[in-house]
């Protein structure tokens, strides 16, 4: 699991949200759907590279994400890093899905997969729908998201099936969550280039991850990962 990125995205003025906020959503699905592309053929080329490579290439993804913010307003470079980590991400997913259909598991990743999907855009439509401003929530599923990453590490020494099951069922609820924020703040930040990608980053992110913890639900607890 890649943690979230805590990314500083400008604010608009309240006056300028409904004009801004149709553009910088179109920009954000464009951006989006080639990142999801380019995961998909990372992890075509992660699947035959094997596990060996997972630890590099974390390190390799930690790394982009910083970059993606970094050069979040220099045009070209930072599209050319938003692909860059949606394709190495690929690669450490290809190996966790390619063991689970070694296993005799591909309906847990199809099902995965599908939940996703409906999940994602169930969530998308009530977060840019809401009058509510979601992002109060976000620091409490921060902290969330830091007490699982603890959990996570804990449950590499000890805890059996129940814990497991536990790390994943609240993976996906603050993952959910962190996505209905990050769709719902796309709703009021100016409409730049910039503001694209770091959304994008984010609810990437999220997509992926809830992902990765679905398939660790209908996979039987996850204990492949």
């Amino acid at each position: 699991m890649t943690s979230f990125p805590s990314e500083q995205v400008e604010q608009a003025p309240a006056h300028e949200v409904a004009r801004l906020s149709a553009g910088l959503l179109g920009k954000i699905m464009g951006l989006l759907a080639f990142s999801l592309v380019f995961a998909t053929v990372g992890g075509v080329v992660g699947a035959q590279l094997g596990r060996g490579w997972l630890l590099p290439l974390i390190i390799v993804e930690f790394g982009l994400i910083f970059a993606v913010q970094a050069l979040r307003d220099r045009e070209g470079l930072n599209f050319v890093m938003l692909y860059a980590f949606a394709f190495v991400s690929g690669m450490t997913i290809g190996p966790i899905v390619a063991s689970y259909a070694q296993a005799g598991a591909g309906s847990a990743i199809l099902q995965a997969a599908a939940t996703t999907g409906v999940m994602t855009a169930g969530l998308s439509a009530y977060a840019l729908t809401t009058k509510r401003d979601l992002r109060a929530i976000r620091p409490l599923l921060m902290i969330a998201l830091i007490g699982l990453l603890v959990a996570m590490l804990v449950s590499l020494f000890t805890g059996g099936a129940y814990f497991r099951g536990a790390i994943s069922w609240g993976g996906a609820l603050i993952f959910s969550g962190l996505l209905l924020v990050d769709v719902n703040r796309a709703r009021s930040m100016p409409d730049t280039m910039g503001n694209a990608v770091v959304l994008t980053l984010g609810i990437y992110l999220d997509i992926v991850n809830l992902f990765l913890f679905l398939l660790r639900i209908f996979g039987g607890g996850g204990g492949r990962r």
